[in-house]
């Protein structure tokens, strides 16, 4: 039995058909019609933007690059809810493809993870325009007013463990997890500490009373800190330049995550190899 979205026109009717019919007597596919997010219309207004997540991925990079956003991810199997905010909402949205990201442990990866993105709708909530042109602390007001709904409803499925923006106050371990935390089972239980490291807990470290104040780092000591990249031509093997981490994924436009795979393969990428050690 398949569900329509709530907007569907006699316009658009015929392509989700037939979609529906390719899908059923090609690829023999079940598609899912998603329905849109499930928060209360009475306080919602209708979403920006809705998206199929796997089908729309490059959609959703395309219309959401230097955007500030508050979005929506809503479990069509479970009905449960995750809001969230983004300066930049294209980085921000593809993270929750990114292998690595999808290994925390929270309830919003755990659940992506365990039903697949396919069975969940994404929405744009609010898109408060270029990145840099909205106050952070606008962005995080407007991400509470959806927390606020959501966390006073008891009926909703909160995939967010906080109901406060960019913080964890507020939050309510369960009761495993106290417990889990209790006596012998607490990595600190019984251990004793000096007199010494305590007063060192609690000194005040800034300005001159920090053991770094007014050194001055050697160049070699930066380049140590900076972790270089070592970059050559991949067929002859000349050195093209040493960067920082974030400068290198600029200078030649990849992503973190795909500087780090080349990084670790050993493989070139676009003629260039790419290397934490000299080779020259």
């Amino acid at each position: 039995m398949y569900e329509f979205t709530s907007n569907l026109n006699i316009n658009n009717l015929f392509t989700e058909l037939e979609t529906i019919f390719y899908l059923n007597t090609i690829l023999n596919i079940s598609p899912i019609i998603y329905t849109g997010p499930k928060t209360n219309p009475k306080f919602l207004k209708d979403p920006i933007r809705i998206y199929y997540p796997s089908l729309d991925i490059n959609l959703i990079g395309k219309e959401n690059k230097k955007r500030t956003i508050i979005y929506q991810w809503y479990n069509l199997i479970n009905n449960s809810i995750y809001v969230g905010s983004a300066w930049n909402g294209s980085i921000r949205l593809l993270s929750y493809w990114t292998p690595s990201r999808l290994k925390i442990n929270l309830p919003v990866y755990k659940s992506l993870v365990k039903y697949g993105h396919n069975n969940f709708c994404l929405a744009i909530l609010e898109d408060l325009g270029l990145t840099g042109s909205t106050p952070k602390s606008i962005m995080l007001q407007r991400e509470q007013l959806y927390l606020d709904i959501i966390f006073n409803n008891e009926s909703y499925l909160k995939l967010n463990l906080s109901p406060n923006a960019e913080t964890t106050l507020g939050l309510k371990h369960s009761e495993q997890f106290k417990l889990n935390r209790t006596g012998r089972l607490n990595p600190m239980y019984n251990k004793v500490f000096s007199p010494e490291f305590l007063n060192n807990q609690i000194k005040d470290k800034t300005g001159i009373n920090n053991p770094m104040h007014g050194k001055i780092k050697s160049y070699e000591t930066l380049i140590k800190l900076q972790k270089l990249v070592y970059v050559y031509e991949s067929d002859t093997k000349n050195f093209i330049g040493a960067y920082p981490t974030v400068i290198c994924s600029k200078e030649f436009k990849m992503g973190k995550d795909t500087l780090t795979k080349y990084l670790n393969n050993g493989l070139p990428f676009k003629n260039k190899l790419f290397s934490r050690i000299k080779l020259h």
